[in-house]
């Protein structure tokens, strides 16, 4: 999971600035991200840093705040139906972009509907859905669960929010889902 992580991150246009600073202040090349070797123990440990130096994880603060300790990381396969039960975390952005509602599919409406949240533009949801309609792929996203039907986004919110504004291509669609108890999820989120 936290390769995955890194990997979407260092790709994002939002993040990639933040985490190439917090690679610097470590001493980190980009190889830790790009050409991983997930059996090596000091790599391992230099990206758990990493991710705890940049947003959290395991410093139990920023998105890792009440992350759960205990889970079972699973691939699985989604189809579009799937979409009706993943849910955005309790953030400002994506409680008003799908108003008050936490789904991605309540938000693609919000986006084709024209209205912008913040005043940010809704261009790059509308870019990534047409990178994903000519047959693009994308990193997965990371989702937790508890019940192996409700779906709680960690990583990969518009890459979510994409898929939302074109469902069809959510078939088969591969997505990293932790599994932790109904409990533990309930104080994340």
């Amino acid at each position: 999971m936290i390769s995955e992580f890194l990997k979407a991150e260092y790709r994002s246009e939002r993040f990639s600035e933040q985490i190439k600073k917090a690679m610097k202040e470590l001493l980190l090349d980009e190889s830790i991200i790009l050409s991983e070797d997930l059996n090596n123990t000091n790599e391992n440990i230099a990206r758990k840093k990493l991710l705890g130096e940049f947003r959290g994880y395991g410093l139990n603060r920023e998105l890792f705040e009440n992350f759960p300790n205990e889970i079972q990381w699973s691939l699985c396969n989604f189809v579009s139906d799937d979409l009706n039960n993943i849910r955005y975390i309790d953030y400002s952005y994506w409680n008003e972009l799908s108003k008050g509602t936490h789904s991605p599919l309540i938000a693609a409406q919000t986006i084709l509907n024209g209205i912008e949240i913040y005043g940010q533009s809704n261009e790059g949801f509308l870019k990534a859905a047409e990178f994903i309609k000519s047959g693009g792929k994308f990193l997965r996203p990371i989702l937790l669960t508890a019940d192996s039907k409700h779906f709680v986004i960690v990583e990969g919110h518009l890459r979510i929010t994409a898929f939302a504004l074109v469902p069809e291509h959510f078939n088969n669609a591969q997505c990293l889902v932790g599994k932790c108890s109904s409990d533990d999820l309930k104080k994340w989120i």
